[in-house]
């Protein structure tokens, strides 16, 4: 008789991780990922503690000058599930960060993510919708990251951005 196959699946703020295969398989990680969780969610021990914790690995951080990181490093950060509103915001935020005035235009985000390989179907549209969910909002013909963007680049990237 086969057995079953299985899956675990742990979505940590998205930065997922998936394990497939057969019910022992799977069961040997389930018991593993137990163990992990419930230490995560322990309180911390006093400062007493004859050996304190190691401190967390630092979270990364996308920096605020475009010479720092470039805009394909950026783009990378984005989950697999991303739109094509969520790449034009990022290329926007980008384009934001490098501009004098804090702004950017369509073409211009647009011109990152060609340069990139990637294709938009309609950007205009992409920004449009951006514009709808309070993202960005118009500043003198162009665009600025309003802070909500801020606040969802910050979500779907996973990381602290400058503001």
């Amino acid at each position: 008789m086969s057995e079953q196959r299985a899956r675990l699946r742990i979505n940590l703020s998205q930065r997922e991780f998936e394990v497939e295969g057969s019910e022992g398989f799977v069961g040997a990680y389930a018991e593993r990922f137990d163990a992990w969780l419930s230490r995560l969610s322990e309180p911390l021990e006093s400062a007493a503690a004859p050996e304190p914790a190691p401190p967390p690995p630092p979270a990364p951080k996308l920096r605020a000058t475009p010479a720092a990181q470039s805009f394909g490093e950026l783009l990378h950060q984005l989950p697999r599930a991303a739109s094509d509103v969520d790449r034009i915001l990022t290329a926007g935020y980008f384009a934001y960060l490098r501009s004098a005035d804090k702004s950017f235009s369509t073409g211009e985000a647009n011109a990152l993510l060609t340069e990139q390989g990637i294709k938009v179907g309609n950007p205009s549209q992409c920004v449009r919708q951006n514009l709808v969910a309070k993202r960005v909002f118009k500043h003198l013909g162009r665009y600025r990251v309003s802070q909500s963007g801020l606040d969802y680049l910050r979500q779907i990237l996973g990381s602290e951005l400058p503001a």
